[in-house]
């Protein structure tokens, strides 16, 4: 028996990444919504989600970089709980 992390795709953590999760039988799966339970129709919305830039101004790049960190953070959170 192996320990899985599935990480969703583009579109977040849908039924069809649920699913494949629980076609992995005899594992334990673990799947961390990184959308924090938003979704997404079709690929292209889901990349829109994660290369449009929630902030402006002269600030704004330095912002993201922190958010981009806090993310990292929070999965090296999680893989070491699992």
């Amino acid at each position: 028996m192996a320990e899985v992390v599935l990480f969703h795709h583009a579109q977040g953590l849908t039924d069809g990444v649920r699913a494949f999760a629980r076609s992995l039988e005899g594992h334990t799966v673990h799947t961390p919504d990184l959308y924090e339970g938003k979704t997404f129709a079709t690929l292209d919305e889901g990349m829109g989600h994660v290369h449009h830039p929630p902030l402006h101004g002269p600030h704004a790049a330095g912002l993201r970089r922190a958010g981009r960190a806090a993310a990292t953070e929070r999965i090296m959170e999680f893989l070491d709980r699992v």
